[in-house]
């Protein structure tokens, strides 16, 4: 009986043996995708803002992400129908360009936002943390910019009962953007190709790097103007 209980006794280490092995094995994939994998998607993605400080063509923004780039969506100017915040263009005109870096924030609860988030017909808003900009924009008590469409009712849409309202509130909605921040627009095509990049982007974990920078006039208005088109004579 003697063999047959180290037999089995042999058998039932190499059993643990193998487990044991098994398990490490398994502990180290895990150790080497927290270490390798992880970094990957949670890598920082940039928003860069450039801007002129001409009020007809004030900048353009540029979104890229490791696998997505928006690039160069252009800020419109004073001349644009709808929602503008004139102001807030001149005032950066004036008194100069807020570049320093910032980062991606919700709505202040002041503001009474419909939506927690940036979303479509929504506006992405960008808090100052450093730079020169921050006097400039504390003068104006503003918290930062904010990237916005031409309206906003949509996002009121299964929250506003009363659809005669929609005017009004859309109106109050951009007077509470302007107050805590400096809107810049684009123009509803570009907003929804912001919307959709940015949820494509952010389904992952991601750690948004956001700069704003100056540039000379010129060369936001060579490529934000719009071409001239001639009629073709016969």
């Amino acid at each position: 009986m003697a063999p047959n209980h180290t037999s089995s006794h042999f058998s039932v280490m190499q059993i643990f043996s193998t487990l044991r092995a098994y398990l490490f094995l398994k502990l180290l994939v895990v150790i080497i995708q927290i270490v390798l994998i992880a970094p990957a998607l949670c890598q920082a993605s940039e928003i860069i803002i450039r801007l002129s400080g001409d009020i007809n063509y004030p900048g353009d923004l540029s979104v890229l992400d490791k696998t997505i780039k928006l690039r160069k969506v252009c800020f419109l100017g004073v001349d644009v129908k709808g929602k503008i915040d004139k102001d807030f263009l001149k005032l950066i005109s004036i008194k100069g360009i807020p570049e320093g870096s910032y980062k991606v924030v919700p709505p202040v609860p002041a503001e009474k936002w419909p939506v927690d988030r940036f979303v479509k017909n929504g506006a992405l808003r960008l808090k100052i943390i450093a730079g020169s900009g921050l006097s400039i924009l504390n003068s104006s008590a503003k918290k930062g910019i904010a990237i916005h469409g031409r309206d906003f009712y949509p996002i009121l849409d299964g929250i506003l009962k009363n659809k005669t309202m929609i005017s009004f509130y859309n109106d109050q909605l951009f007077e509470g953007l302007k107050k805590n921040w400096g809107p810049l627009r684009i123009s509803n095509w570009d907003m929804g190709r912001l919307a959709d990049s940015w949820i494509k982007m952010n389904r992952v974990a991601i750690e948004w790097t956001v700069q704003v920078l100056k540039v000379v006039p010129q060369e936001i208005k060579s490529f934000c103007k719009p071409p001239i088109t001639k009629r073709t004579l016969y």
